[in-house]
This record gives C-alpha cells, sequence and structure tokens, in this order.
C-alpha cells in the first residue's frame, strides 16, 4: 500500500525554488545505454545529498534538482562516473532506443553522429529527435517531435506527433526510407523549417499541424526524389 500512501512528495522542484536557488539536471547511462551500475547509483545520492532531490522521468533519465550554486561541481562528478548529464532549454534533444540491448546494433553509428551532429541546435522550443533501431520502434519514436524508424540502411521519418494530453497522438509517416547517407541532411533542413517558420516558443507539433501543406514541405520531400 506504500505505492499508493505515499504519493505526495515534500521535495518538489518547484517546493525547492520556493526556499533557494535550484536547478535540474536530466541524467542517464547514455544515449543507447539504459543500464547503470550501483556506482552510478551511489554517485547520484552522493550529489543530490539532504538538500535536493531525485525523481524518475518519463524520457529515459533520472532528474535531479540540485541547488545552482553546485551545479558545475556535480555535472563533473556525475560525468566522471560515466553518466551523461543532458543540457536544458530550447535546443535539440537526442534519445533512442537500447538497441535490444545491444543485440542489434545495426544503426547505433548512425545514432551516434546524428546525436554529435544535432545534439545542442538552438530551436523556438526544446525538439525531441528519437530513434528507434528496428521496426518494433518499442521505444514509441513516433511519439516524438521527430521519430526515426530504422529499417534496412534507411530511416522511416514520422513529424509532428503530440505527445501528451487528451489530443495525444503518434506523428504522421512524413518519409519512408530515407537513406542513412541523407539522413542527416534531412534533419536539418528540417530543423532549419523550424527555426525559420516557427512562432516564438512554439512547439514542434503545433508547428507542423500548421505549416504542414506549405511548399516548403513538399520540397523537401522532392529533394529525396
Amino acid at each position: 500500500m506504500n505505492a499508493f500512501r505515499s504519493n505526495i512528495p515534500d521535495k518538489t522542484f518547484e517546493n525547492l525554488n520556493i526556499n533557494g536557488d535550484f536547478t535540474r539536471l536530466a541524467v542517464s547511462p547514455g544515449i543507447i545505454n539504459k543500464h547503470y551500475t550501483p556506482a552510478q547509483f551511489q554517485t547520484i545520492a552522493k550529489v543530490v545529498g539532504e538538500k535536493g532531490a531525485i525523481k524518475y522521468s518519463a524520457s529515459y533519465s533520472i532528474l535531479l534538482s540540485i541547488p545552482t550554486v553546485e551545479v558545475e561541481k556535480t555535472i563533473e562528478e556525475l560525468e566522471d562516473a560515466g553518466l551523461y548529464v543532458a543540457k536544458q532549454g530550447p535546443i535539440v534533444e537526442m534519445k533512442a532506443c537500447d538497441f535490444c540491448d545491444g543485440d542489434k546494433m545495426e544503426a547505433a553509428p548512425i545514432t551516434e553522429k546524428l546525436y554529435h551532429s544535432l545534439k545542442g541546435i538552438t530551436v523556438p522550443t526544446r525538439l525531441r529527435v528519437n530513434v528507434n533501431g528496428c521496426a518494433s520502434a518499442c521505444y514509441n519514436a513516433v511519439y516524438d517531435d521527430i521519430g526515426l524508424v530504422y529499417q534496412k540502411d534507411s530511416f522511416d521519418v514520422y513529424l509532428g506527433a503530440v505527445p501528451m494530453g487528451a489530443n495525444a497522438k503518434a506523428g504522421t509517416l512524413f518519409a519512408k526510407k530515407v537513406g542513412v547517407e541523407l539522413i542527416e541532411g534531412f534533419l536539418k533542413q528540417i530543423i532549419e523549417l523550424y527555426q525559420k517558420h516557427a512562432r516564438p516558443n512554439e512547439p514542434f507539433y503545433k508547428f507542423y499541424r500548421r505549416t504542414n501543406s506549405a511548399d516548403y514541405w513538399k520540397d523537401l520531400i522532392l529533394l529525396l526524389s
């Protein structure tokens, strides 16, 4: 019954900031790796201590609330433990499945290349790119802003998912079988369209829903022909 009786936490991010200045960090074992080690959990517990808070996230990461004055030192300790600390803000964020715990790694090299190419690009509001390594798409790529589903040296590209709320729905198939050699440039062009044509703070799904009949989307598809 404790799963129901302890449902109101004392230390939320909002509550902590009432009496101090806290920063939230998203921590994971990696973009592909989803397995933490006991030592990494010990490091997380140590850096949070009694001051901050730890929260499970639905986006493959653990959220840490850290006193802002300790953030730089904390990030260094977490990275020394082999943990990945995601940047926050209106940027491109990469997510990926675990490639069947390493059994299906064919798409891993291009996923790493995409991560280094796209991470941190500034956009109107946070843009999530989710890569899944096979057609099963177990990590729900089609429910993120840009979903990539790998199939035989190519990707199916889904756009415009509504990730939550009463009107939540999967993205629509925008382009089928985009070759591995083309996918990086293709994604950058999608991101550039978002940067150029979105309204201030407009989420990607609202932008795509508003503009999906525009000629520039049709022109982008024609470039694949």
